[in-house]
C-alpha cells in the first residue's frame, strides 16, 4: 500500500509541475532566510569552554568609594585592582584555579628585514591562563610559574603570527621585539576559535589575541596598559596616565582594571565564595571596601546569556525571518489548496468506488513530505548563499580588518543546522497541508459525481 501511495504521490507531483514548483519555492525561500538567521544565532551562541563553562567564573568585588553610584547589574560592576589580584593569587584552595589578564600594545619587529614592523596588541596574563582556558598549542607550550616569577622575557604567539613572521615553521626559540624589549618565543598556539573573546570581557568576535606575555615582565618593564581604570576620586585626575606611567601608584591604588577569573568545582563553590567574603572583610578592617560588601561570581553561561539578550540586531532579524517564513507558509497553504482542490472529481470518484479517507490522506501526505524534502534541499542552498552574503557584509562593515578565517565559523552550516533545516521544512510543509487535505477529503462525493 505504501509503494502504491508513493507512486500516486509522484504522479501527482508531475501533473501540475508549475504549482508544485511554486510550493517548493515558497517553502525554500522562507526556510532559506530562516535557516540563515538561525545558523548565525546558533554559531554565535556557542559557549566557549562548554564542557566546564558553568564552573568558570568572573570575580568582581565592589571596592568603590561610598559616593559611587549604585550598580544594577553585574555587567556594570568594576573589575579588580592590581593589589587585590596579587592577594587573591596567594590564596590556595585545592581544585581551584585562578587567572587574570589585561591588554598591552606596541610595535613588533623581527630580525627578518623583509617583514615590516606592525602595531600589535597582546594579552598580559599568568601561567594558569593556558591550563584554565585550554588554548591548543601547535609548538611548544606556555610559561611556568617559575619563569613568571623571575620576570623572564618570554612570549606565546598565535599560528597567524607564526605564519606571517616565520613562514609557518616552528619558531620556538626565535625572538621578537616589542618596542625596545626582546622576547623569546616559547610557544605557538594552533588555531583557537572563540565564538566570543570572553576573557577580556569584550565578548568581541573574530578578533583573537596574537600574543601572550607574562604579567610580571609587563609590569617590571612598564609595558603600556590598554584598560579602563575605575578609580577613586583621589586618583581620578591621573587615571589616564596609568596607561603608560605612574606604575607604582597604580599598583597601590584603588583603581579597578584587571579582569579576574576562577575555575571552581561545584562542590568547592560555597567555600570559595566564603573565602572571598572573608578576604573582603579582612581588607575592610584595614580601611578598604567602605560600601556594603558586594561580590559577584558569574559563570560563562550567565554572562553569554546576558550578552545574547542584548544583541538587538540578531534578535530583531530572527523575528523578521520567522515572520517571513510564516508568510511563505501561508502562501504554500494557498498554493496547495489550489493544487489539491483541482482533484475534487478524481478523489470523489475514488471514494465512491470504496477508497477510504485515510488512503487519500496518506497519498497527499507523502506528496507534501516530498515537497518539504525538496524545499529543504533548496532552502539549504539558499541559506548557504545567504550566509556567504552576510559574511561579506560582516567583512565590509569591519573595513576588512578581520580575516575570512576568523569570521567563517560564524557563517558556516554544520550537520546540526542542515538536519534542523530538513526537519523544519518537512514538518512545516505537513502543517501547511493540513487544511488543504482536510478540505479535499471532506468534499461530498455526490456533489461532484452528479455533475458528470
Amino acid at each position: 500500500m505504501f509503494s502504491y501511495n508513493f507512486h500516486l504521490a509522484l504522479k501527482s507531483l508531475k501533473e501540475r509541475p508549475a504549482l508544485t514548483l511554486l510550493t517548493i519555492l515558497a517553502i525554500a525561500t522562507g526556510l532559506g532566510l530562516y535557516t540563515t538567521v538561525k545558523t548565525m544565532s546558533y554559531q554565535s551562541g556557542q559557549v566557549p569552554l562548554a564542557h566546564k563553562s558553568k564552573n568558570v567564573f568572573l570575580l568582581q568585588m565592589d571596592n568603590r568609594e561610598v559616593t559611587a553610584d549604585a550598580v544594577e547589574h553585574q555587567a556594570r560592576m568594576v573589575d579588580t585592582t592590581y593589589k587585590d589580584t596579587l592577594n587573591l593569587m596567594q590564596m590556595e584552595m585545592p581544585g581551584v584555579k585562578q587567572t587574570f589578564n589585561w591588554s598591552t600594545y606596541g610595535i613588533l619587529n623581527v630580525e627578518d628585514e623583509n617583514i615590516n614592523p606592525l602595531r600589535t596588541f597582546a594579552a598580559v596574563t599568568n601561567s594558569a591562563f593556558f591550563t584554565m582556558f585550554e588554548p591548543p598549542f601547535l609548538h611548544g607550550n606556555g610559561w611556568d610559574k617559575a619563569t613568571e616569577e623571575s620576570g623572564e622575557a618570554v612570549i606565546v604567539i598565535s599560528k597567524l603570527m607564526n605564519d606571517k613572521l616565520f613562514g609557518g615553521r616552528n619558531s620556538v626559540g626565535e625572538s621578537v621585539r616589542i618596542n625596545t624589549h626582546v622576547l623569546k618565543i616559547i610557544g605557538v598556539l594552533d588555531t583557537w576559535h572563540l565564538t566570543h573573546k570572553f576573557y577580556d570581557r569584550s565578548f568581541s568576535r573574530a578578533r583573537p589575541d596574537n600574543f601572550f606575555i607574562p604579567y610580571s615582565f609587563a609590569m617590571q618593564n612598564g609595558l603600556p596598559r590598554r584598560a579602563g581604570f575605575d578609580c577613586w576620586a583621589a586618583n581620578a585626575d591621573i587615571a589616564r596616565s596609568f596607561r603608560t606611567e605612574n606604575t607604582e601608584r597604580l599598583i597601590n591604588s584603588e583603581c579597578a582594571w584587571v579582569t579576574f577569573w576562577a575555575e571552581v568545582p561545584e562542590e568547592k563553590f560555597a567555600d570559595y565564595r566564603q573565602q572571598i567574603i572573608s578576604y573582603m572583610e579582612s581588607e575592610r578592617a584595614l580601611g578598604r571596601f567602605p560600601r556594603e560588601l558586594v561580590m559577584y561570581l558569574t559563570n560563562l553561561n550567565d554572562q553569554l546569556a546576558y550578552v545574547h539578550g542584548r544583541n538587538q540586531f540578531l534578535n530583531t532579524f530572527s523575528v523578521l525571518a520567522t515572520l517571513f517564513f510564516a508568510v511563505c507558509l501561508l502562501n504554500a497553504v494557498g498554493i496547495l489548496l489550489a493544487k489539491f482542490m483541482r482533484r475534487k472529481k478524481e478523489v470523489s470518484l475514488r471514494r465512491a468506488l470504496g477508497a477510504k479517507k485515510k488512503t487519500i490522506i496518506m497519498q497527499h501526505l507523502l506528496e507534501v513530505i516530498i515537497i518539504g524534502f525538496l524545499g529543504g534541499v533548496l532552502g539549504i542552498v539558499i541559506s548557504y548563499f545567504g550566509l556567504q552574503g552576510m559574511m561579506s557584509i560582516r567583512l565590509y562593515s569591519s573595513d576588512y580588518t578581520v580575516r575570512v578565517e576568523d569570521v567563517l565559523p560564524y557563517f558556516q552550516l554544520n550537520w546540526t543546522m542542515i538536519g534542523h533545516a530538513f526537519l523544519t521544512g518537512i514538518i512545516c510543509t505537513i502543517v501547511a497541508s493540513i487544511y488543504p487535505i482536510w478540505r479535499l477529503c471532506n468534499v461530498p462525493p455526490a456533489s461532484q459525481l452528479k455533475s458528470q
